[in-house]
């Protein structure tokens, strides 16, 4: 038999058997990338909740309304948190709609209200009725929180559902305090 000159190369079998592991892999490749375009539209969605959220929770806890006024003729005579909640709660400028009161746990160990709102994205805040007095460090002395010296902390937590669904949530603080003495 006679050979020829060059005999390298790759047989038909040789060839038919790469493509066949080629094929294997550029399948299982493929089929990735149907997940990762889900997984990237989860996330999305989740960020675009976390920021409503936080953009919300600042609409909340925004310190220019959160403080009660005096009576101009009786100084000890002033608004209280309970009296104020409702009425802030309610006027948050929103693009879809306001806060609508729900419903008032009176447990008073877990004491909130909680505050609705509807549109794209629903919403529920839950404002805690439990005070925490916010004293300077160098306070020697524990004051109650209902003294209107103090500034009262009240806890917030705020969901944020998509379809349904708790898409994000946060908690925060509301500031609250009493105007001193001919403050206005």
């Amino acid at each position: 038999m006679k050979k020829y000159g060059n005999e390298k190369g790759l047989t038909l079998i040789e060839v038919l058997a790469s493509l066949v592991i080629f094929g294997i892999l550029f399948t299982s490749i493929i089929t990735i990338f149907p997940q990762m375009t889900l997984f990237n539209n989860k996330t999305e969605a989740k960020l675009d909740t976390m920021n409503l959220v936080k953009q919300e929770m600042a609409k909340i806890v925004s310190e220019e309304k959160w403080k009660g006024k005096r009576d101009a003729s009786d100084a000890s005579v002033y608004e209280t948190f309970l009296m104020k909640l409702p009425i802030e709660m309610t006027n948050i400028p929103a693009q879809d709609g306001t806060y609508s009161y729900i419903e008032d746990t009176a447990n008073s160990n877990t004491a909130f209200v909680r505050f609705k709102k509807g549109g794209e994205y629903q919403y529920e805040a839950d404002v805690y009725l439990n005070c925490e007095p916010f004293q300077p460090s160098s306070a020697t002395v524990n004051l109650p929180c209902e003294d209107p010296s103090l500034t009262q902390l009240y806890k917030v937590h705020l969901k944020v559902f998509k379809d349904n669904q708790l898409s994000s949530e946060t908690f925060s603080y509301i500031k609250f305090s009493v105007e001193k003495p001919g403050e206005s």
